[in-house]
């Protein structure tokens, strides 16, 4: 009885969310990447939004390439995509392989350094930051979505995305105004945090992550904890529970060493798994990186919410579509 009680009170708050944020979820495309059409006449950086869109003040750039580099990558991008399109705001593409002319920019380097290599890489870097500093403010970018990196053995990461990644962190580090959020590697590998292996079969985990939910709790007291509290009843020490669909190959270590260099950084954990394993860090603007995939329950949400068999399911995506409004909306 306390269970129904409950679930009546999420789908009225849903309703509520939803009305206020004009979102429509059904629809989301499942189709695979060599379906989707891009339109021509736009400039390759920007993706258009659909004419529902009713925030023109947040701008979500979009971590991601035209080209796909690693399997499954612009499938799930473009997933990532029509859910922002969903919430009713612009997102521009943020495309790795060509914000930056690396190549140019290392050789321009390292002649300005006399051939020093060190300060030459340096300079490099300098320079990434700069660049793609100046491509946030020209498309007014004020929210960054940074997904899964999919560089899972045999697919080693690629320069380019380390590098534009890590230049974004290194700004939204220095504008708090320019919220961040982060899904799995995406954040972990372009910071040097410790990531171990937990999984080599990466397709095996991609085609499950719709069914596999993975409980992750959370840390009193944290950002997240503050999220998720609107939907979710502590224990008796103040811990939340929920779940999430577990795609990753990787897991933050959780040896002291790791957590220092998490402190070091400015970040705290803000979530474990039910093993341990560090789930979700947090930095002092309050963006919150996952190891799981909230993302991948409000993509799917117009199925997960109202599957009365999947209870847990149900809440887990309304925590989800918390996290995101949070993302987009928060001051």
């Amino acid at each position: 009885m306390v269970y129904k009680y409950y679930n009546k009170v999420f789908k009225i708050l849903l309703t509520i969310v939803l009305l206020l944020s004009n979102i429509t979820y059904a629809g989301v495309s499942e189709k695979p990447a060599s379906q989707h059409v891009t339109r021509k006449e736009e400039p390759a950086s920007t993706i258009l939004t659909a004419e529902n869109r009713v925030n023109d003040d947040i701008v979500v750039g979009l971590l991601k390439t035209e080209e796909e580099t690693y399997p499954y990558e612009l499938g799930l991008s473009q997933n990532i995509y029509e859910m922002f399109n969903n919430f009713g705001v612009k997102t521009v593409l943020i495309d790795y392989n060509k914000i930056i002319s690396l190549k140019k920019i290392q050789t321009e380097s390292l002649n300005l350094a006399k051939q020093d290599e060190t300060l030459a890489k340096k300079l490099t870097l300098d320079r990434i930051k700069i660049e793609v500093a100046q491509f946030i403010e020209e498309h007014k970018i004020n929210r960054i979505f940074i997904p899964d990196n999919f560089h899972s053995e045999p697919f080693p990461p690629t320069p380019y995305r380390q590098l534009v990644t890590e230049a974004i962190v290194k700004i939204v580090d220095d504008n708090p105004a320019i919220h961040l959020l982060g899904i799995c590697e995406g954040i972990m590998n372009a910071k040097g945090i410790e990531v171990v292996s937990v999984v080599s079969d990466k397709e095996k985990q991609i085609k499950s992550a719709q069914k596999a939910l993975q409980q992750i709790k959370i840390v009193p007291n944290s950002r997240l904890a503050e999220l998720v509290a609107k939907f979710l009843i502590p224990n008796e020490n103040g811990w939340f529970s929920t779940c999430f669909p577990d795609a990753h190959s990787g897991a933050v270590s959780n040896t002291p060493e790791n957590r220092r260099k998490l402190e070091l950084l400015g970040y705290k954990v803000a979530a474990f798994s039910s093993d341990g394993v560090i789930e979700a860090i947090e930095d002092k603007h309050g963006n919150v990186h996952f190891q799981s995939h909230p993302e991948a329950l409000v993509v799917k949400s117009d199925k997960n919410l109202y599957l009365s068999n999947h209870k847990e399911r149900q809440v887990s995506t309304l925590v989800a579509i918390a996290i995101i409004n949070d993302f987009l909306y928060r001051a």
